[in-house]
């Protein structure tokens, strides 16, 4: 599978990661199985949060052994006990929060240090300070301190009801956080039927800003497989391309993103997400007039 570098960080990641959500779903010997065979099948990048109820011990009870395999990547700011349980309010902006959070992933991840630390969700609203804000120092000293390698932000989604999903956060707020200039990495929402943020992706790649995209082949809306078919997609799908793996392949033609992460509770479903990363970006030709297909149906880039 091709590997591209997170930026000026230069971690040669899969271009496929995996999303470690989903394994809140399973039991613990399922889940076990299912991030082995991640790493079996050739991915190298692990994203969890201590949002994702037991992930993080799930992965360290598997993988812990492998670790010199992959990069494994965590999030902070979440209010959560030491089993993985929410709390209210769901996410709390401190030097405290954030001393606590990376401490007790690590005794989960059983692991010395992380590759990449996110604030998970923040708002510019939630860090007063700007870029000397209590919750950026402490990021900086956690990664002074070797405990993580990357420091980063996952932009928020919103749920369905919110005017900004599911992509609405990473464009509104992302020229803000880039002007701070202390982030190494940006996760963002983006994908072939989401298509606001390419332009954003572009300008953070330039200024050497890793980029992990999520939500690439979500279904945004009921009427999502309908909307790409109206869109003149299905025909251009190769043979037996189901439309998730025709998205895949679209998002890998940007080559701002380092990697994207795509969770799943299902072993065929990985497998499936993996041929269509070994196939590659689509052809060119194909690429371009997918891209005219979907600005014609309002997926278009935007300048932020």
């Amino acid at each position: 599978m091709e590997k591209r570098n997170l930026g000026a960080s230069r971690l040669p990641l899969t271009v496929l990661g995996f999303g470690a959500m989903e394994l809140r779903h399973l039991a613990q010997d399922d889940a076990i199985q299912m991030v082995n065979a991640v790493l079996d099948l050739g991915i190298n990048y692990i994203d969890s949060s201590p949002d994702y109820g037991l992930s993080e011990e799930y992965i360290g009870k598997a993988v812990a052994h492998r670790r010199a395999e992959f990069f494994l990547a965590s999030k902070c700011g979440c209010n959560v006990d030491s089993a993985g349980k929410g709390q209210t309010p769901p996410h709390l902006w401190t030097s405290a929060q954030l001393l606590w959070n990376i401490e007790n992933s690590l005794r989960l991840l059983k692991t010395d240090h992380l590759d990449v630390w996110q604030l998970h969700g923040t708002l510019p609203s939630e860090l007063a300070g700007g870029a000397s804000d209590e919750v950026i120092r402490t990021l900086q000293e956690v990664k002074q301190q070797g405990k993580v390698r990357s420091i980063g932000l996952s932009f928020k989604n919103g749920g369905a009801g919110d005017p900004l999903y599911p992509d609405g956060y990473t464009f509104n707020y992302m020229k803000h956080f880039l002007e701070l200039g202390v982030f190494d990495l940006f996760q963002v929402v983006y994908g072939g039927m989401v298509r606001r943020n390419e332009l954003a992706i572009t300008r953070a790649a330039a200024l050497g800003l890793g980029i992990v995209a999520r939500g690439v082949v979500k279904h945004y809306g009921s009427d999502f497989s309908e909307r790409f078919a109206s869109a003149g997609l299905t025909e251009l799908c190769a043979p037996a391309e189901s439309m998730s793996q025709f998205l895949l392949r679209f998002a890998l033609n940007h080559s701002g993103i380092s990697t994207m992460i795509i969770g799943t509770k299902n072993q065929q479903h990985l497998a499936e997400n993996i041929r269509a990363a070994d196939a590659g970006p689509l052809p060119a030709a194909v690429y371009q007039e997918a891209c005219r297909r979907l600005a014609a149906m309002g997926s278009v880039p935007q300048e932020i």
